[in-house]
């Protein structure tokens, strides 16, 4: 996009294109709110699409056309820098303090005097903690004039990090409810073995061993299994989880159905009786959303930012990544639970999963920088 010289009212700093912020920057475009993004790199070497807008969807920058992964750090800081000093925002959202562009931008605010307001996707818990690393975080929060984040434990960690309870606003993850909520009479027959879904990266963090174990520790006949389990994804550990669901006998119980896109993502979760996110490290996890604007209980491990927001007694159930009976138990659960009662639960979630739409986070986002004042 050509790039102008001229004031915004808010530049959001962010690393790279991804659907679930598109959709978030295209609600916020509707409200009226004068921005511009400025994205690192064009894309991600671990996500399959990287959308950009269309013409005039709104405005944006690239400061890169490779991997977000692989832009040097002297010119991302080049590019933050010289694109805000043409821009002259007055507010500068900026989306973590993991990286330099972050920080560059955390930086001309603060010589600038426009007011900074930081996204946090965060959880204390993703990560062991050490006061000596925390320190630059501290710094850089508390001297945010805001802070938007996705939900309680996100916001219980920039607490905690410094800055006031009331200057936290709580926009919500953004899910694509336009997608996700269609065909909702498009339900799995009663008949046939419930299925459970995991849709993500196969990569160690999401802990999908744990679950292979505790689906091999389930009594049940495996030639005509009463739950099977349905992993839609890719990545580094395939070979390995397909070794040991060989050893564990599961080859009638486990199928590997490989990489979807978005569009293929609300048949296959309606194919499903109910959703799992087994991860040791999770700062929120979207699919959880999806499978519950699809109608679907989940099964969420402890150690997702979500659960504490997205599990009620009437939506599914929470459980330690690191405790196997834990999980097994629930997994007799889940196939001693009628049909009937999974459904509910899945509409009491899907009535939940509706709130973290597009223009619900973006009306939060507008009202913050228009106004600074509680909304």
């Amino acid at each position: 996009m050509k790039q102008e010289s001229t004031r915004r009212t808010c530049v959001v700093i962010h690393n790279h294109p991804i659907h679930y912020k598109h959709l978030l920057f295209k609600a916020l475009a509707k409200t009226g709110l004068d921005f511009e993004v400025l994205f690192t790199g064009a894309f991600s070497r671990d996500r399959l699409e990287a959308p950009l807008p269309e013409a005039n969807e709104y405005r944006y920058r690239v400061g890169s056309s490779g991997a977000y992964e692989s832009v040097p750090a002297r010119l991302a800081a080049s590019f933050v820098w010289r694109s805000l000093g043409q821009l002259q925002p007055q507010t500068v959202i900026i989306s973590g303090y993991y990286d330099v562009a972050g920080w560059t931008a955390w930086t001309w605010a603060r010589v600038h005097g426009a007011k900074r307001i930081l996204w946090a996707e965060s959880n204390e818990f993703d990560h062991p903690r050490h006061f000596i690393k925390e320190l630059p975080k501290r710094l850089f929060v508390k001297n945010c004039d805001l802070a938007h984040v996705y939900g309680t434990s996100n916001a219980a960690y920039v607490e905690k990090l410094g800055m006031a309870r009331n200057r936290i606003y709580i926009k919500r993850a953004v899910a694509d409810t336009s997608r996700f909520l269609q065909n909702e009479e498009l339900k799995k027959p009663s008949t046939g073995p419930r299925e459970l879904l995991y849709v993500g990266r196969f990569v160690k963090e999401k802990n999908l061993e744990l679950l292979l174990r505790a689906l091999g520790a389930l009594e049940q006949d495996r030639s005509c299994p009463d739950l099977v389990l349905s992993l839609v994804g890719y990545g580094p550990v395939e070979s390995d989880l397909r070794m040991l669901a060989k050893e564990l006998g599961l080859e009638n119980v486990v199928r590997f159905r490989g990489k979807a896109l978005q569009t293929q993502l609300p048949e296959i979760y309606r194919e499903a009786d109910a959703f799992i996110l087994p991860s040791t490290y999770e700062p929120w996890g979207l699919v959880a959303n999806e499978a519950m604007l699809c109608g679907l209980p989940v099964l969420l491990s402890t150690q997702c930012g979500c659960t504490q927001d997205l599990v009620k007694p009437d939506t599914g159930w929470s459980f330690s990544p690191w405790d196997e009976n834990a999980l097994l138990r629930l997994l007799e659960v889940v196939v001693s639970t009628p049909c009937e009662h999974l459904r509910q639960m899945g509409r009491v979630a899907r009535e939940l999963a509706a709130e973290y739409s597009p223009e619900n986070c973006a009306d939060v986002v507008f009202r913050t920088v228009s106004n600074g004042i509680s909304v």
